[in-house]
């Protein structure tokens, strides 16, 4: 597949152009940005498919700049990034990104992951709306609302809840929740797993701490379920 818009947000000039040629050669529409400011502007005006962030830039910090983004854009979001430390990592999946990579990196396997990613986001599903209580889960167009209300999904957070949602009342493992939303070579782990569910539930149930349909099972994986 070809011909999505990726904007690549660095300040470096020579891993600008690896990324660049990178992705051109993969024949993908490229566009550029060197700081946050004009980061933000190109997410607003180009409206790109998937987004390469770094997190140091010169006017501000790609994290904050991610949790702006997610704010008018869907757009997935990798950070390439020097900052390899496993907080910061965690910390970029909790403003929204859909994967991390660390400087240096393989141009390839980058492609590949961008390859990856932007299947998973076309991937279809069957029409249908499922209602559950305060709920209504559109399969199709992957959307859900609470009391009549749009719910601000990220992607892994839809990828994530859509799959269980597919398998409603069925427990999921940990490792088919990892592979289903990173693949079986993403950097995912239980950790970071946790750290999207927790912010699932904020966002669609009324008692977070005591979920209805978002529940745990100690030792296995997760369960969406819609029994009392």
């Amino acid at each position: 597949m070809a011909g999505e818009k990726i904007l690549i947000v660095e300040d470096d000039e020579d891993i600008m152009e690896v990324l660049a040629l990178s992705m051109k050669s993969a024949n993908y529409i490229v566009s550029q940005a060197t700081t946050f400011q004009e980061g933000w502007d190109a997410v607003a005006k180009k409206q790109p498919d998937l987004i390469l962030l770094d997190v140091n830039l010169p006017d501000g910090d790609g994290f904050q700049l991610a949790k702006k983004i997610r704010e008018i854009s869907d757009a997935i979001i990798i950070f390439v990034t020097v900052n390899h430390l496993i907080d910061e990592k965690l910390h970029g999946f909790e403003v929204g990104a859909d994967d991390y990579v660390t400087k240096p990196f393989i141009p390839k396997e980058l492609v590949a992951r961008v390859q990856a990613h932007l299947k998973r986001r076309v991937a279809t599903a069957s029409q249908q709306i499922i209602k559950l209580d305060q709920l209504e889960v559109h399969i199709d167009d992957k959307m859900v609302y609470k009391q009549g209300q749009l719910v601000n999904l990220f992607t892994k957070e839809r990828q994530l809840l859509f799959y269980l949602i597919e398998n409603i009342n069925k427990v999921l493992s940990v490792e088919q929740l990892i592979n289903h939303a990173w693949g079986f070579d993403g950097t995912a782990d239980a950790k970071t797993l946790s750290v999207h569910m927790s912010t699932l539930r904020r966002k669609i149930e009324d008692n977070p701490s005591q979920p209805k349909y978002i529940q745990t099972v100690r030792g296995f994986g997760y369960i969406f379920s819609n029994k009392d």
